[in-house]
């Protein structure tokens, strides 16, 4: 039957074999560090490939991310009450303004 060779089965019996044991060892953790640094390299390059383009509406506005979420509330309120598939087709910017003179809000 074979036997196999371990580090601790390795007889040291002259300093020529306890350097030949400790390059092995470091050669062994240098395997090791380059195998663990190209995994990384890789998963740094699969969350490169995981940005975002911006969502752009018709009219040049750029969606952000709170104004996704209005959009992804606004969609699932929506299917909840009809029941059925939505598909979001567009979407509207409505701006903010002061109320206007006579309205029931703020008005004088």
């Amino acid at each position: 039957m074979r036997e196999f060779v371990t580090l601790s089965s390795w007889q040291v019996k002259t300093p020529l074999d306890a350097l030949l044991l400790s390059l092995l060892c470091v050669a062994l953790v240098f395997s090791v560090l380059i195998i663990i640094s190209f995994v990384m390299m890789l998963m740094n390059k699969i969350r490169a490939l995981d940005v975002k383009e911006p969502v752009i509406m018709k009219d040049g506005t750029e969606v952000d991310d709170d104004m996704m979420a209005a959009i992804l509330v606004a969609t699932i309120d929506y299917r909840k009450e009809k029941k059925e598939d939505v598909k979001v087709i567009s979407c509207k910017l409505i701006e903010q303004d002061e109320p206007k003179k006579g309205s029931k809000r703020g008005g004088k």
